[in-house]
């Protein structure tokens, strides 16, 4: 399949000789740039925050435009500008430098075998209620998986019980908020940066990343409780459908990446995308014409480990139509 069918592009985009390398210098509002991809994504600054550590970018083309992500400052590098872009300097630089020292630093949370287990536990029993709720519910539901993954398009039916079981629990807020900003781009903001932390206070997946910037992150809606409730009601749900939907079959995932430099082959995180699609896979593995190396890579569905899908979450057919699966990262396994 052509890379066109899966994701838009534009192939009179201008070259990169065009564009300088980003730097904090061109955190200016208004100043135009690009994002580093296969197809550079055209992005405008509408926003910096020193206090914060962050800037607000624009998406201008392609299935994101209109949207806006809120991006660390130590991201800065997987941009370009325009030669003529507008630059900072004297106080508003030396602000966004101490800015980046303060914020640019490691948090790692390892994984403790007692909270693993205990969590192990509770998600076999709220996975068994699942199955029970989904009986109760969906006793006569039928989905051809095949037919999703063709066509890459989820299901009504299975968007609506979603929905309805978070609702039910008082998690229906922050699976809304949590599926959206994952599907349009787990780095913005810090939400699913907040829920990764809490996977390894679960004891699920080290967390190896930035520290938080955000005070507020597990105020309120969003306590170490609530998105712990969230993370392993979600699991349950997903896994006790899966079991349903495959019964004896096995299904493979797909990951295809590429880049214009030499690949690192670094452990996957704390969340991992993949695909049921071998054609939305291949389009990562093609790359752009800067591409200098590329892998593809495929593996069995692993159930243990996944957390939602594009079959029963309504933000994966929104923008995208990636037939995309989001499993728990796993340290030993460093390409799913």
């Amino acid at each position: 399949m052509d890379e066109a069918a899966v994701y838009a592009s534009d192939p009179a985009s201008a070259p990169d000789t065009d564009f300088s390398p980003a730097g904090l210098r061109h955190l200016v509002p208004g100043n135009t740039g690009r994002l580093l991809d296969a197809r550079r994504t055209p992005v405008a600054v509408v926003g910096v925050s020193p206090e914060r550590g962050s800037f607000v970018v624009r998406i201008e083309a392609f299935e994101d435009a209109g949207a806006e992500w809120e991006l660390g400052l130590h991201e800065i590098g997987r941009f370009q500008f325009a030669n003529d872009a507008a630059v900072a300097s004297g106080a508003a630089l030396s602000e966004l430098e101490r800015s980046l020292a303060r914020f640019d630093r490691e948090l790692v949370i390892e994984c403790d075998p007692e909270a693993r287990r205990d969590s192990l536990s509770r998600l076999a029993q709220q996975r068994e209620m699942a199955r029970g709720w989904l009986d109760a519910h969906a006793r006569d539901f039928e989905l051809d998986v095949e037919l999703s993954i063709e066509a890459r398009e989820g299901d009504e039916t299975l968007f609506r019980l979603v929905e309805e079981f978070t609702a039910e629990l008082g998690l229906g807020e922050l699976e809304r908020s949590f599926s959206a900003a994952f599907v349009t781009n787990p780095r913005s903001g810090e939400l699913v940066k907040g829920h990764a932390i809490v996977l390894a206070e679960l004891g699920l997946c080290p967390y190896r990343g930035r520290v938080a910037r955000d005070p507020e992150l597990f105020a309120a809606d969003h306590s170490r409780e609530r998105r712990a409730e969230h993370m392993l009601r979600r699991l349950a749900f997903t896994q006790a459908l899966w079991q349903r939907l495959l019964a004896s079959r096995e299904l493979p995932l797909y990951r295809g990446a590429a880049s214009e430099t030499q690949l690192s082959g670094e452990r996957s995180g704390s969340f991992v995308s993949a695909t049921f699609s071998r054609a939305v896979a291949q389009s990562h593995f093609e790359g752009g014409p800067s591409t200098r190396s590329a892998v593809l890579w495929r593996q069995p569905l692993p159930l243990d480990r996944l957390l939602m899908t594009f079959v029963e979450t309504r933000a994966m057919n929104e923008r995208y139509r990636e037939a995309e699966a989001v499993l728990i990262g796993d340290p030993e396994n460093s390409a799913f």
